[in-house]
């Protein structure tokens, strides 16, 4: 069966990373199948490319929602079967006329899908408890010359280290996404796929995709014993509250050679409201730390979050000076996200307002909190 897997344009700018779910779910059905994974978010992809298809497979997340509705629209056109799928569809009550929805991840019930076609309704799917037993992506067959994946100038591969999260961070959709479950990928696992892909392609730097290295100490050291015997630099991000000294200084000497930390604000009030968990004392202790034993880090904050103040926003960005990082820090404005906490209380907190086509905004509304109502458009 001849299958498209399309990633839909969205409103972010585009970075050359493949998607991972897509590359995962493309390298599963092309044991079976004849695929093709159509990246409209990196190249031009026409309509005319799923002429030769059976089924069209479109997924997304919030921020991809109108690409999403186009590709829909045009496998109907076109009298495709289609399925769709993603961040999106999980999270809200979005339908596709004449579609399989599937909320949650389609590795193991999108195969199920094509042996039954056709197929119409909303299927319920999860991730296998063994996130180990899905192949590795096939980088080579899907193109990954064709991106050019890079960091800081270096070729390099994202690879995925766990799905879900444990934490319950207002702004994010992971507690609903995953119900507050983290499933980790084995360590051996994850050096075996990095030497395989090393081998075939020859990159210099692993990114890792997931929010949190060290959610799970004894995981994190193991994976850096790997990491150090392959002899492969890596970047990863983690929690300020979920490191010490000790744990820097192995990051450091397995190869990481950029870590991030989402530190979100430089208000003990804001972190409380976002409920991260966290506190600047924290921070500033973890980049002491990180100073000390020479480790390259980045400080990453959130701005104009529910309960923010002119006074808090002050705060955040001395707090960005005082902390100083190696590699500098990052300013990502709020955007309310389908699926968090606070999507659903919005307008205690301030206005919605449009902001299609903004650069950094996940959709198609933003926010202006309370304090700012008046002073900005």
């Amino acid at each position: 069966m001849r299958v498209a897997l399309i990633n839909p344009k969205g409103y972010l700018d585009s970075n050359r990373w493949m998607p991972l779910g897509l590359l995962r779910l493309a390298t599963v059905l092309s044991s079976n199948h004849d695929v093709k994974l159509l990246d409209e978010e990196v190249f031009n992809v026409e309509a005319d490319e799923i002429d030769d298809t059976d089924v069209v497979c479109v997924s997304g997340m919030s921020h991809q929602q109108e690409g999403m509705r186009k590709w829909a629209r045009l496998a109907r056109e076109k009298e495709k079967q289609l399925i769709v799928g993603g961040i999106h569809t999980t999270l809200t009550d979005e339908s596709f006329a004449g579609a399989a929805i599937v909320k949650g991840p389609g590795d193991e019930i999108l195969p199920q899908l094509l042996d039954s076609l056709p197929v119409e309704g909303v299927f319920e799917a999860r991730w296998p408890a063994d996130l180990d037993s899905i192949p590795f992506p096939d980088r080579k067959k899907f193109g990954w010359e064709r991106y050019g994946e890079r960091f800081q100038n270096r070729t390099a591969i994202r690879v995925l280290g766990a799905v879900g999260c444990p934490f319950a961070c207002k702004f994010c959709y992971n507690p609903s996404l995953s119900g507050g479950k983290l499933i980790l990928r084995e360590p051996e696992a994850i050096a075996a796929e990095i030497e395989s892909s090393r081998r075939d392609l020859g990159f210099e730097v692993v990114v890792f995709a997931m929010s949190v290295f060290s959610v799970k100490r004894s995981w994190a050291e193991r994976m850096c014993g790997l990491l150090k015997d392959l002899g492969v630099d890596w970047v990863g991000t983690t929690r300020v509250d979920l490191v010490d000294r000790e744990l820097l200084e192995l990051f450091k000497s397995s190869g990481c050679i950029h870590l991030g930390f989402g530190v979100e604000s430089g208000s003990d009030e804001i972190l409380r409201i976002m409920q991260k968990g966290t506190t600047k004392a924290q921070a500033r202790q973890a980049f002491f730390w990180a100073r000390e034993v020479g480790l390259p880090t980045l400080a990453m904050f959130m701005t104009h979050v529910p309960g923010e103040t002119l006074e808090t926003l002050r705060e955040t960005l001395e707090f960005a000076k005082e902390l100083a990082p190696p590699l500098g820090s990052t300013f990502q404005r709020f955007s309310p996200l389908p699926g968090s906490e606070f999507y659903d209380e919005l307008d205690k907190w301030g206005k919605v307002i449009e902001r299609r086509g903004d650069r950094g905004e996940f959709g198609p509304i933003g926010f202006i909190p309370n304090a700012f109502i008046g002073i900005e458009k």
